[in-house]
């Protein structure tokens, strides 16, 4: 059994590739917008409602593809970012659609940005809820 979920994530993560080079030559080439258009995520920037506290619920079938996502990214040469694994799972997921939202924060006096998906409204990154939702900043 453990052998077959090591092959699934492999074949995951060879299947995770292209949209990687994809998205990181998107990201260099067009806006972010643009971008998330080409790979099937809703890009949310204007929105001002904060993300809901529970977690989605997402298909059994989702493990497997965002375990490789997080893979593949986190070893990528042009850095592991937040925006960068969004992207990645959102076009994995694309068949839930994913909602990407970006949020801001001060941190030490510092300005800090990150960014997370949704579905159904649901943040599936619990770091969300410390950051405002960028369209409320406008």
């Amino acid at each position: 059994m453990r052998w077959r979920r090591r092959a699934r994530l492999a074949w995951e993560v060879l299947r995770a590739l292209p949209p990687m080079v994809r998205i990181e030559f998107r990201l260099r080439r067009s806006d972010l917008r643009e971008t998330c258009r080409r790979l099937g995520v809703r890009c949310d920037l204007t929105s001002t409602e904060p993300p809901s506290a529970e977690a989605p619920v997402l298909p059994r079938w989702s493990r497997a593809p965002i375990r490789a996502s997080y893979f593949v990214v986190s070893r990528w040469p042009a850095g592991d970012t937040c925006l960068r694994q969004c992207l990645l799972i959102g076009h994995r997921l694309r068949e839930l659609e994913p909602v990407l939202r970006i949020g801001v924060r001060r941190e030490d006096g510092r300005f800090a940005a990150h960014s997370w998906l949704e579905i159904d409204g649901r943040a599936m990154d619990p770091m969300a809820a410390r950051y405002a939702v960028l369209g409320s900043a406008g």
